[in-house]
């Protein structure tokens, strides 16, 4: 979904020089740590997803620490289960040190052990077990965030988080899952973990987010009604109440304004959020989409680059990023990141074949790249896949129109706004639809969609 605008191509770098926030990979790194995922010892594997989970809390509180820097989530996760042991994977991604435990649940008791590795020597720098409540988690994480960073010599400031119950904490992990799969049923298992948190623990900020970004997406994507936007805006507004420094809760009240066309709130709202947390993957990277829906094709690159940057293994971003710069001519820059992303959707998909979004996405860079047969065959198994969701139909609509389909194209953006995309900024921003944009049947629907 690229945009269509008269810019000079050298404006996106002017915008570049004016975000407040310092960018994540422009700081120094004295170490690079990996964190692998936290094994499970239930048998059955059952808690693989709250060990997974407490992993990804640590690396997300260590990268957050100036003078570290740290592997991404997707490379070093991707060590999970693998034959090697710590130290040789370690040494296999060239890090300073490795990061790795195990975690066993016994009904409201977790016990779990954590250990650092030196890649260099082989010695374990730290260890410790704890064993705790559900209600002392995050002051455990964060006691293992201080220790890490002091043996790599790091200052580790720890920002107090909510003691969230247990299982309403699992839940919130569980929702994240769906969310990120972008599709109705995902989105609608999603809220409805979100909801399971909140009934477990009403006081959860980033339950509240969840849920106003599951409203906000289907608001815009799915189901266009005042009470999608109603529960966005409520929900929104309630995470900030409950943490006002919160950055998740400012980029969910961001995409809850963003849908309700409060354009400027918006911004503010996506700009604190990045000044509270520089990191926060999904307030840069839905910055980004609320530019390409406003029609302003440099910020998008800004914040879809800035995304990128801070999820390299994300597919996502790097490819929508190369439909802007191919709207605004930079066509070396898209071909980079077009090619960039098809190899990340490619490692995706031999993991996880049933991502249809990964799918999808790639098969617009494909034909976009030139190889237009592939990526058809791409679109058709997506479509397969889940054939009667909104966001993959416009997708289709969309690549078909670039592979010189226009009636094609034209069925399924017709399908996808009956089937609830019928946001109208997208598809008069959409710099992949101009081979159909004169055609009658796209006129008649640009007539009958909302703004």
């Amino acid at each position: 979904m690229a945009l269509q605008m008269g810019k000079s191509p050298g404006s996106h770098k002017e915008a570049a020089t004016r975000k407040a926030p310092v960018h994540p990979k422009a700081r120094m790194a004295l170490a690079l740590v990996a964190v692998l995922p936290f094994l499970d010892q239930r048998p059955d594997g059952g808690d693989s997803h709250l060990s997974e989970g407490i992993a990804d809390e640590v690396l997300q509180a260590l990268n957050h620490l100036e003078g570290l820097q740290v592997v991404s989530r997707t490379t070093s996760f991707g060590y999970g289960g693998s034959p090697l042991s710590p130290l040789a994977v370690g040494r296999h991604l060239h890090a300073t040190a490795i990061l790795s435990g195990t975690l066993r649940k016994e009904a409201s008791l977790l016990n779990l052990k954590a250990e650092l590795v030196d890649v260099k020597s082989g010695r374990a720098t730290w260890s410790k077990a704890y064993a705790f409540d559900r209600q002392e988690l995050f002051a455990t994480l964060d006691d293992i965030t201080r220790h890490v960073a002091s043996a790599l010599h790091v200052s580790a400031p720890i920002r107090p988080r909510y003691p969230v119950d247990l299982e309403a904490y699992e839940y919130y992990l569980r929702g994240r899952q769906f969310y990120f799969r972008f599709n109705r049923q995902g989105m609608s298992l999603a809220a409805d973990m979100y909801r399971r948190s909140l009934d477990l623990d009403p006081n959860f900020p980033s339950a509240w987010a969840g849920l106003a970004n599951c409203a906000a997406y289907s608001y815009i994507y799915i189901d266009r009604t005042e009470p999608q936007r109603e529960l966005a805006e409520s929900c929104s507004r309630k995470a900030l109440e409950l943490d006002p420094d919160l950055a998740e809760a400012h980029a969910s009240r961001g995409v809850a304004l963003s849908a309700a066309g409060l354009a400027d709130e918006a911004e503010t709202a996506f700009e604190t959020a990045l000044r509270l947390d520089p990191n926060l993957y999904s307030a840069a990277y839905f910055y980004a989409r609320h530019c390409f829906a406003a029609g302003k094709p440099e910020r998008a690159i800004e914040y879809f680059e800035w995304a990128a940057a801070l999820r390299p293994e994300d597919f996502q971003a790097i490819l929508l990023v190369a439909q802007v710069y191919h709207s605004l001519g930079l066509e070396d820059e898209a071909e980079r990141a077009r090619k960039t992303g098809l190899a990340l959707v490619e490692a995706r998909l031999e993991h996880t074949p049933d991502d249809v979004r990964a799918r999808y996405l790639g098969a617009n860079a494909l034909v976009a790249l030139g190889e237009r047969e592939k990526g058809l065959a791409w679109a058709r198994m997506a479509r397969s896949m889940d054939p009667d969701d909104p966001m993959l139909l416009y997708n289709l609509g969309c690549i078909h129109a670039l592979a010189g389909d226009p009636e094609e194209s034209l069925d399924c953006l017709e399908q996808a706004a009956a089937a609830g995309l019928t946001q109208k900024d997208w598809f008069i921003h959409d710099g992949d639809l101009d081979s159909v944009r004169s055609y009658p049947r796209f006129q008649e629907l640009m007539a009958q969609l909302r703004s």
